[in-house]
């Protein structure tokens, strides 16, 4: 009953001479007023400069340990570095699928060490040949690629693929990802792990 006096006594003033117009709100059903809306925060990402410089960071100490790894390597260990693909070498999110520019200098130094490059991805089986393209045309060197089966979770896809390398013969010397079901499980000497910001797939 009060909202119906509120709205005569709108109406009422704005047919007086000279009076602004008025807007009469119509109250929620069952209240009196209806509900304020609720503004839902978007969480921030960082600028494109910020993230490479936070890719770097996240890298520093790579180049080293692997030259002092292939320096200790034993004469029957084939070495490979295990790289996550979508935001670890490939810009899905920033750049839409080019080579981080960071990770593709790292790829030319482990390719120069001899160390090769095996790719394990969230991404579906079926998509095997289009990852490939992708990689080899964003100027990686591709030694092997292993991708999640159906119905399998991230970590049980991602551990498969790291134990399908290692019973190819590989020694895996580090794991590269940006998220935590790239780290799941084990089978890998040392974990670098790129920025994700809670957003990043």
């Amino acid at each position: 009953m009060t909202w119906l006096l509120g709205l005569v006594a709108a109406l009422v003033l704005a047919l007086a001479p000279g009076a602004a117009p008025v807007e009469a709100a119509t109250p929620a059903s069952g209240a009196e007023h209806p509900a304020p809306k609720v503004a839902t925060a978007k969480k921030a990402v960082p600028t494109r400069t910020q993230w490479l410089a936070d890719v770097k960071a996240a890298m520093k100490g790579s180049r080293g340990y692997v030259r002092q790894r292939v320096a200790a390597k034993t004469s029957d260990e084939k070495l490979a570095v295990n790289f996550d693909i979508d935001n670890t070498v490939i810009a899905t999110y920033y750049d839409g699928g080019g080579a981080i520019p960071q990770m593709l200098r790292f790829s030319k130094l482990l390719d120069r060490l001899d160390v090769d490059l095996v790719f394990n991805s969230g991404r579906s089986a079926d998509q095997q040949q289009r990852t490939v393209q992708q990689l080899t045309r964003a100027g990686f060197p591709v030694a092997q690629l292993c991708l999640r089966n159906k119905g399998e979770t991230l970590p049980v896809g991602k551990q498969r693929c790291r134990n399908s390398f290692v019973d190819d013969g590989y020694t895996l010397i580090a794991n590269v990802g940006n998220n935590d079901t790239d780290f799941v499980g084990g089978g890998y000497e040392r974990a670098f792990r790129l920025p994700n910001y809670g957003v990043l797939g």
